[in-house]
């Protein structure tokens, strides 16, 4: 983390206090009215305490940022600032602000780069912290949420603390080049109670078994005892036959199983998706397409359903189906980093057919304001589809059809 210089500003008000001040002057000088004088001597006190205030504040002052490594788009990330007090004079009222390259402070401030000025923006707002008091030597942690707003890899830069304590007249600004990076899972949408079951190629009610023991359904074999067997799955008749313990080993059923394909090809001939540009309609209805996906494992994962994806049409690698924390998050990286610029035109074979296919709808015959933008079908079930609309951006919820 570097440090660079502080900068003493001056705040919003000051033009009107300035403006102020050279009234009060004016009139006293002018009336040579006591009061006048008094209260000229307030303002100039005034201005020569905030004076003070900023050049000996905020000088040893340490800011580490605590940043989660991923975040949901739609749903708030909670930045934790960590600032520590090195010096023997408090400080008060301390903002934190979250700046990027380009960023300037005062009347004329602007930021020319940025996940907040980018098309579309990535982020809702600057994150922006706040701090009552900080004494000698004292350590504190700030929270400064914001709200990331599409997936991929959110940046951050520098931070920025300023206070302008006690009369706002002047305002203390010390930035820190501390650069993080935080990856954003797409929208993760709630399925219908049935959809992800219905969607997965082997149902819980009707689940076959596989030719393994392990499990505790119907009986498969026998094996020698082994320390730790229940004792209830021990059978008797053949223990007192051969003077040795021996357990019945019972299957194991075969656990639900969805293999996901994501189709990001154009399946139209006018559209090519390299040609498009990021704010196209196809560039939607890929994101949306993403979307669901996401969705989709989030509530495979819920279910105890194995799950793999496969995505076409941009170069990502293929991730077996398994059901674990740590898959799912493999899965949702893999969803959050994808980049639609980088098309692959000869793609890796998939490694098991794919038993769901999330594609983009076409884009070219728009139905109106309602038209959907991706649609989920069901292999195994000869067309079953589940589909999400453009109309109701608060729509968390997705149906089968």
């Amino acid at each position: 983390m570097d440090r660079s210089f502080g900068r003493i500003q001056l705040s919003p008000g000051s033009l009107i206090y300035l403006m102020v001040t050279a009234l009060i002057t004016f009139a006293a000088f002018y009336t040579q009215a006591n009061l006048l004088f008094w209260t000229l001597g307030l303002v100039l006190g005034a201005f020569g305490v905030s004076l003070i205030a900023a050049l000996i504040t905020l000088n040893s002052i340490e800011v580490q940022r605590l940043a989660p490594s991923r975040g949901v788009a739609g749903e708030p990330l909670i930045l934790r600032h960590y600032l520590t007090n090195r010096s023997n004079i408090p400080c008060f009222s301390i903002e934190i602000i979250e700046a990027w390259a380009g960023h300037r402070m005062g009347r004329r401030a602007r930021q020319t780069t940025g996940p907040l000025e980018e098309t579309p923006p990535r982020l809702n707002g600057r994150p922006f912290g706040w701090v009552l008091h900080l004494g000698p030597g004292q350590s504190i942690q700030a929270e400064a949420p914001c709200w990331p707003v599409r997936r991929g890899i959110l940046k951050f830069e520098k931070i920025i603390i300023r206070s302008g304590f006690p009369f706002g007249i002047l305002r203390k600004a010390v930035h820190f080049k501390h650069p993080a990076e935080v990856l954003i899972y797409p929208p993760l949408r709630r399925l219908n109670r049935q959809t992800a079951l219905s969607l997965s190629s082997t149902d819980i009610s009707n689940a076959k078994h596989t030719d393994r023991g392990g499990g505790m359904d119907e009986f498969f074999g026998l094996r020698p005892y082994r320390p730790g067997d229940n004792y209830k799955l021990i059978d008797w008749k053949h223990s007192a036959r051969t003077n040795n313990l021996v357990s019945r080993e019972m299957t194991k059923p075969r656990p639900p199983r969805m293999m996901i394909l994501l189709d990001l090809n154009t399946h139209t001939t006018s559209h090519t998706p390299a040609a498009e540009p990021t704010d196209s309609p196809w560039r939607d209805a890929q994101e949306e397409a993403i979307n669901l996906t996401g969705s989709l494992i989030r509530e495979a994962y819920l279910h105890g359903i194995h799950v793999g994806l496969t995505v076409a049409g941009i170069a990502s690698p293929p991730v077996p189906m398994n059901h674990n924390q740590a898959h799912r998050t493999r899965l949702l990286d893999t969803l959050a980093r994808l980049d639609l610029t980088d098309i692959l035109k000869n793609p890796p074979a998939p490694p098991a057919a794919p038993t769901v296919i999330v594609r983009p709808n076409d884009t070219t015959n728009h139905k109106g304001p309602g038209h959907e933008l991706a649609s989920i079908l069901n292999v195994p079930g000869k067309g079953r589809w589940t589909s999400t609309q453009r109309t109701n951006p608060k729509h968390r919820t997705l149906t089968t059809s």
